[in-house]
């Protein structure tokens, strides 16, 4: 099949910081070290790509059932799309959890009071990012019911969760997410609403299809962010 996902490491920085950097604005993308390297060396694991197979051409419509291989796979595919996260012991996410120890590179695989915790059964969702040329082809949503699917076969948490604004909350609810109001977190100002999917239901069972707005909105405070939203 032309299009594939698997876990992300290291050896991708470069590509997904060029996903990053293409879909946002420069005040918008994550930074290379907060988002990008620190969390594709202290959490692959929870991190995948969305790659089209070099000399490919994009399917259309996308296939639902896109697979997720394990070995490593040519340099020369093209990453159009990634998620990128963490784990908490908290069941929305923090204000800490949006953070990352500025010392992380002296003990990547330490124990710190910010960022990744590795005995979280919650997974923060931080980054959803879609390169522009392959916008508006649904693949945001292809990527995050590879990323549920994944993350339920590997039985490593019981919820993803993520921040959002007011206004994103309709789309959210569309991909199965469950609202619980407006979150204590005051990260940047901002007034944040609470969303968690809940990874209880059957192994297999399908994202809802989103049949709302076809526009592209831009998520991003102070390089946290959520990507690409209103994607069909």
């Amino acid at each position: 099949m032309s299009l594939y996902a698997r876990q992300l490491n290291i050896n991708d920085l470069e590509r997904s910081l060029a996903v990053e950097t293409a879909a946002f604005p420069p005040a918008e993308a994550a930074t290379r070290e907060k988002v990008i390297e620190y969390r594709l060396t202290v959490c692959p694991e929870i991190c995948i790509g969305l790659f089209l197979r070099a000399g490919a051409s994009l399917p259309s419509p996308i296939p639902h059932d896109i697979p997720f291989v394990e070995d490593l796979t040519s340099s020369d595919d093209m990453l159009l799309a990634h998620v990128i996260s963490t784990k908490t012991t908290n069941k929305p996410v923090k204000d800490e959890d949006m953070d990352y120890p500025r010392n992380w590179k002296e003990d990547p695989q330490g124990d710190y009071a910010v960022g990744y915790n590795k005995n979280g059964r919650t997974i923060a969702l931080h980054a959803l990012a879609v390169a522009p040329d392959y916008q508006r082809a649904g693949l945001g949503k292809a990527i995050m019911r590879v990323y549920i699917q994944r993350t339920k076969l590997l039985d490593s948490a019981d919820r993803i969760s993520i921040l959002t604004y007011d206004r994103l909350v309709p789309y959210y609810q569309r991909l199965g997410f469950e609202h619980y109001g407006k979150s204590e977190s005051e990260y940047a100002g901002v007034a944040w609403h609470d969303l968690s999917y809940i990874l209880s239901s059957p192994l297999g069972s399908r994202v809802p299809e989103y049949k709302g707005s076809k526009s592209i909105v831009p998520f991003d405070v102070q390089h946290f962010h959520q990507g690409i939203f209103g994607e069909d």
